[in-house]
């Protein structure tokens, strides 16, 4: 991407070669045509205009505030809820002018402008402070993560309606905000509601509300805030079920669905997407997922003391919806794997995954095997403790192997950190001496130096 920062530094220099001769008038001109150098100045002019703008306007809403503060306890409730509405519906009624008019004064890129975005987020802002100002007036009772609830709610339809990148970004952190403000009503559940319903089911809410704005934005930070928050719901309703269940079953569901939910994820299989475009962000969300679970389940501690009675102590009573929602997503997942191993056009009765997905696949039975026999038939915490370092290594080695083979500096580091980890940290897992120790810390150092220059030789011979 062309920078105007390296468009003005260009400018600078064409100059200063066509004063030495060493370019034409004529090169010149093709030059400053390309690169716009005669915009350069109406988008330094356009900024300046927007920052003034910006500042008198958030001068003037300061000066507003002041004065109905001022003016607030006099005020019928009459009067209040006008001016409420007024300003939320003001505000985001001249946005949405300024956002789809072109004007050439505040766009000299055919962008939308930026001064009604502004406003439209401004007015997302007001909505909220509406909504708990109406509640207080009219003496409606209800919680903190109720108003973030239904304050991200309707951000989320101002999202829809404009299809407002920034708009979604800040209902879905809104919502997510109510989410882990109520999340202690999910292990202490009160009165039924439909906020009740929203946090109990967040998954599947995420899922129907968020996914679909991703696609549409084409956002991939749309589509990772979704994730987070769909994911931390579900492994707490899947480790409710297997609080309830109490069988092993369950709990092996629980450490492997994510990792196996997100590797499997294709965007083909949606209807009316074609192309694959959240499916490596889904890949590497699952491949960090495996990594930082491998890390923490490779220690002897965790399968020693990995009991249901450790994590909850008391039974919890678990609704027959959330059984529901853990078994849709068990079904997708399945779905999905199904879908990713469907016979080719070439070959239609034969069935097989690619080599990357069937290592992945490996490592995520022998996880739910392990975990399912520690639980439900005999405890094994050295033959658990032994196998997960071994495919921690096998994970690392792998990383480290397809950021050699494809060049990718992400991938290759991750591998290196992740051994380098697996190595100090069962270093100081056990009994050794502080001379092992350092030996240890001295060798990791050393090779990640070595390791990291090769790398480095490596990928600059290729690229010649």
């Amino acid at each position: 991407m062309i920078t105007e920062k390296f468009r003005r530094q260009l400018r600078k220099e064409t100059k200063l070669w066509q004063t030495e001769g060493l370019i034409d008038d004529i090169l010149y001109q093709q030059l400053s045509e390309r690169y716009q150098f005669d915009c350069l100045e109406k988008a330094a002019s356009s900024r300046f205009i927007t920052i003034l703008i910006s500042l008198g306007s958030m001068l003037l809403g300061l000066g507003i505030i002041t004065f109905v503060s001022a003016n607030w306890q006099e005020w019928s409730r009459e009067v209040k809820t006008l001016l409420l509405l007024t300003l939320f519906i003001g505000v985001n009624t001249v946005g949405f002018y300024l956002w789809r008019q072109q004007n050439t004064l505040l766009n000299t890129t055919n962008k939308k402008p930026k001064l009604g975005h502004g406003l439209l987020i401004f007015g997302a802002l007001i909505l909220g402070a509406n909504i708990a100002l109406m509640a207080q007036m009219f003496h409606i009772g209800g919680s903190p993560y109720g108003l973030y609830i239904v304050w991200g709610l309707g951000v989320l339809v101002m999202a829809y309606s404009l299809q407002i990148t920034s708009l979604g970004i800040m209902a879905i952190l809104l919502i997510g905000l109510g989410y882990f403000m109520g999340l202690s009503t999910v292990f202490s559940p009160g009165e039924f509601s439909w906020l009740q319903f929203i946090i109990e089911y967040m998954s599947l809410v995420g899922v129907l509300l968020f996914i679909p704005l991703a696609y549409l934005r084409n956002s991939r930070i749309i589509f990772f805030l979704s994730i987070l928050i769909i994911l931390i719901a579900l492994e707490i309703s899947l480790f409710l079920v297997f609080n309830l269940s109490n069988h092993g079953l369950w709990g092996a569901i629980a450490l492997v669905l994510p990792p196996a939910l997100l590797w499997g994820y294709d965007d083909i299989i949606l209807p009316k997407i074609d192309s694959r475009i959240f499916q490596p962000l889904a890949r590497n969300l699952a491949i960090w997922y495996l990594s930082i679970g491998f890390f923490l389940i490779s220690f002897r501690g965790f399968w020693q003391n990995f009991s249901l009675e450790y994590y909850f102590g008391e039974s919890l009573e678990v609704q027959w919806l959330t059984l529901a929602e853990v078994l849709i997503f068990v079904g997708l997942t399945v779905t999905e794997w199904l879908f990713l191993a469907r016979p080719n056009q070439r070959d239609s009765q034969s069935w097989r995954l690619d080599l990357v997905s069937g290592i992945v696949l490996g490592l995520i039975v022998v996880t739910a095997i392990l975990c399912f026999w520690h639980l439900s038939i005999n405890e094994i915490p050295e033959i658990a403790t032994f196998i997960i370092n071994i495919e921690m290594f096998l994970l690392a080695a792998g990383l480290i192997r397809i950021g050699l083979a494809r060049g990718n500096r992400g991938t290759f580091w991750g591998g290196l950190v992740l051994l380098t980890l697996q190595i100090v940290s069962r270093t100081f897992e056990y009994n050794t001496g502080l001379l092992l120790k350092s030996f240890v810390l001295i060798l990791c150092g050393v090779g990640v130096i070595v390791a990291g220059l090769w790398y480095e030789r490596h990928l600059s011979i290729d690229n010649k």
